[in-house]
């Protein structure tokens, strides 16, 4: 009864506190996997933004001053906007690393002669990339990353009360930290596939050698292909476990993140 009492009884302090909660849903949705999916219709975003803000707003702290200057509050929301861009951006940089991967694979195998539309972002983005960013968007799913981010985003009204964020510089360690972990997972990804192309290229030189008569350039091509997507199959589960893995240690870094910051 209380809880539905705080959710009717608004007053100035409370309307302002439920806005800028909303604020902080809305940066999350922009950047965050699979929420800021562009295929999800615009008024189901608002409405499950809305619906997530009532659920967590009674037990959000309110700020307890009123933003009298339109400035001031224009300020406040900014802040809240940011942290939820931080959040959703945060988690996607592993997709990110995906579509990297993607991309030294295409790169070696001979598909970056193709690329696709990618909805998100509206941009050519490589086979392979895509590829993998959908196979890893459906593990994210069964896995319970939506829920994660909506906990972390939950989680971070504890270390950043609403109107109260002020940028710390250790920020900028964790996310130096996850750029370089982003170079690393796509990396570990592509490894595979690229180093047996690679060693495929490389026969194909002493072959060309013992048999100069053999266009090299018009065999090699279909066999990189094939070899490239047999090698990506066949890595698949080794791409499934390591992608897991680092959902979580995403989510362990933020909760680590809040704690350093508590």
């Amino acid at each position: 009864m209380e809880m539905l009492n705080s959710l009717l009884q608004f007053n100035t302090p409370q309307f302002q506190s439920f806005i800028l909660l909303v604020a902080r849903f809305s940066g999350l949705f922009l950047t965050a996997p699979v929420f800021s999916n562009p295929v999800i219709p615009k008024m189901v975003k608002l409405g499950l933004m809305f619906f997530l803000g009532f659920i967590i707003f009674p037990f959000v702290e309110k700020i307890p001053l009123v933003y009298e200057n339109p400035f001031t509050l224009f300020v406040a929301l900014v802040k809240e906007f940011g942290i939820g861009v931080f959040l959703g951006f945060f988690v996607s940089l592993i997709f990110i690393g995906l579509q990297l991967a993607g991309q030294f694979i295409d790169y070696q195998t001979g598909f970056g002669l193709v690329n696709v539309i990618d909805p998100e972002s509206q941009v050519q983005v490589p086979l392979a990339g895509r590829f993998l960013y959908i196979l890893a968007a459906l593990l994210f799913l069964i896995i319970g990353g939506h829920h994660l981010i909506i906990k972390s985003l939950a989680e971070s009204f504890r270390v950043f009360p609403l109107g109260n964020f002020t940028f710390d510089l250790r920020l900028l360690a964790v996310i130096n930290r996850t750029f370089v972990q982003l170079f690393f997972i796509a990396f570990k990804i592509a490894a595979p596939v690229v180093a047996a192309v690679f060693l495929a290229e490389m026969s194909y030189g002493v072959v060309a050698r013992a048999i100069p008569q053999l266009n090299i350039l018009i065999v090699g091509l279909p066999l990189k292909l094939g070899l490239g997507t047999y090698f990506l199959l066949l890595t698949l589960p080794f791409f499934f476990w390591i992608v897991k893995r680092e959902f979580f240690n995403i989510f362990l870094s933020i909760r680590n993140l809040f704690q350093l910051l508590r």
